[in-house]
């Protein structure tokens, strides 16, 4: 900043302020002048995203000392501030309590009139204008700055699902976006086939919003289909491609419609549609649990040999040498009691937990009344009581006698015609999706979508039955499969 001085009565202030030089008329240097003063903040918005910290700059010109006077931000409501300091001191008694403890002035700046304010972890919700308002007592003054909040979503998920009319359609879905991202779609010819998708938007408890788009699927569409997600005129996005083979879509023959013409063989054609349409439901369930597990195609599943972590069981069970079974007993062993031991549920973890990528793995549970499977996160409660649920940590499924279930709150039982003796577990990380699968009928049972997964997850396993659980190897199951692309 510099100042020219033309005569006693009038000066010209320059500064420096958002990459522009600003030049003011102001009084000269008497007693009264030094209390009139101009706010200014700068004319862009303020562009931050979920979970940084930024700065909303003010500065006031001639750069008076602010120690004295009252610094006040505020959103909507002055009588709620967003930061108030007065008096000498900042006043938390009466802060909005939404931005209580990430607030900050820099104190050491009052001296050369900066009054910017420092806001911290950046939520949704902080979104809006931020007015700077200085005041001497006998001179105000004020100016408003817009925040604008973003984050850029996941990486899209795209997979195939039945629809309720019985027909195939490909799903795109991705979380962690804010505002609406816009989507776009192209099938294999490269063409935009946008308007013929049907999409949702979901916000969570914190702003956030999931996405999810489908397309039907038909027998003469093209069989490939790719999904994009981004902002604005798309400067930026995230994409997934997915390719369907020709072969689940069989096509009626000529002779097959010509033998409909003919009255007298009605009810063979009937048995012949029948036949047709147990065939399609058949392979809709193989391509179902097929793309599922193959998401898309950077990423490679890794089909874990599981073993159990001794010192994680519960006191009640007794763990195979190898470490792939346990069963429960009716005494009560004498075992260290460390932090990593579960001692309410009986139940263990398994010894390698995960970070990234995604997982496959299957337990045989048998004959057995009383279990639970599933994931767990490294930091679930493992001494007290607690329900089996996402929001404590858990990822379950689970049976008790005749009734098959997903842990959830309220629990939802799962219509299932027959419990499952060996279940398949899917763990992708990335997506935040733990998914459930009947291996004797390869059908698929439940998906918990939507996670956002911090910390490790291992393994979870649970039984209160005196039948042995075991861990199933998986490459016998793969070698069943006519599934050539998976390796495991």
């Amino acid at each position: 900043m510099f100042s020219v001085s033309s005569s006693s009565e009038l000066r010209i202030t320059c500064f420096h302020f958002s990459g522009v030089l600003w030049c003011l008329n102001s009084p000269g240097a008497t007693d009264s002048a030094r209390e009139i003063f101009d706010v200014f903040v700068p004319d862009d918005p303020i562009t931050v995203s979920v979970g940084e910290d930024v700065v909303l700059e003010c500065q006031v010109v001639p750069d008076i000392s602010l120690n004295t006077l009252e610094v006040r931000w505020f959103t909507s409501d002055s009588a709620s501030p967003v930061h108030l300091y007065t008096g000498g001191q900042d006043r938390p008694d009466v802060q909005d309590k939404d931005y209580q403890g990430r607030t900050e002035l820099f104190k050491d700046e009052f001296p050369r009139g900066n009054a910017s304010l420092k806001l911290k972890k950046i939520k949704v919700s902080d979104e809006g204008n931020y007015t700077c308002y200085i005041d001497s007592k006998t001179h105000h003054d004020q100016a408003v700055i817009d925040l604008k909040v973003e984050e850029f979503g996941h990486q899209p998920w795209v997979h195939v699902e039945e629809s309720s009319k019985g027909r195939l359609c490909v799903v795109c879905q991705s979380d962690g976006w804010y505002p609406e991202p816009l989507i776009h779609w192209e099938n294999g010819k490269g063409e935009d086939v946008t308007a013929q998708s049907e999409t949702e938007f979901i916000q969570d408890s914190t702003g956030l919003i999931t996405v999810q788009s489908h397309i039907n699927v038909t027998s003469d569409s093209v069989n490939k289909f790719s999904c994009f997600m981004g902002k604005q005129f798309f400067s930026k996005i995230q994409e997934a491609h997915l390719q369907i083979s020709d072969e689940f879509f069989p096509r009626v023959s000529a002779w097959l419609v010509i033998f409909w013409v003919f009255v007298v063989l009605v009810i063979t054609a009937i048995a012949v549609d029948v036949m047709i349409h147990r065939k399609e439901d058949k392979k809709i369930k193989e391509l179902e649990w097929f793309f599922t597990l193959e998401g898309y195609d950077k990423v490679e599943l890794n089909c874990v040999s599981v073993t159990l972590d001794v010192e994680t069981a519960n006191p009640q069970l007794v763990v195979s040498e190898d470490l792939k079974s346990f069963r429960l007993t009716r005494t009560q062993r004498s075992l260290p009691d460390t932090e990593k031991r579960f001692t309410n549920w009986d139940c263990a973890l398994g010894s390698e937990g995960f970070t990234s990528g995604r997982h496959y793995w299957e337990v045989e549970v048998g004959k057995m009344l009383d279990w639970n499977l599933g994931v767990a996160s490294e930091s679930v409660e493992r001494k007290r009581p607690v329900s089996l649920i996402p929001e404590n940590g858990f990822w379950t499924l689970g049976r008790v006698e005749d009734q098959f279930y997903m842990n959830s709150s309220p629990r939802s039982p799962l219509p299932v015609g027959l419990i499952p003796r060996k279940m398949g577990v899917y763990l992708s990380y990335e997506s935040g999706t733990v998914s459930f699968y009947n291996v004797d009928t390869k059908s698929h049972l439940h998906t918990f979508t939507g996670n956002k997964f911090t910390g490790k997850l291992y393994p979870f396993f649970g039984a209160s039955d005196y039948t042995s659980l075991g861990i199933f190897p998986v490459y016998y199951f793969f070698e069943r499969l006519f599934f050539p692309r998976i390796s495991c």
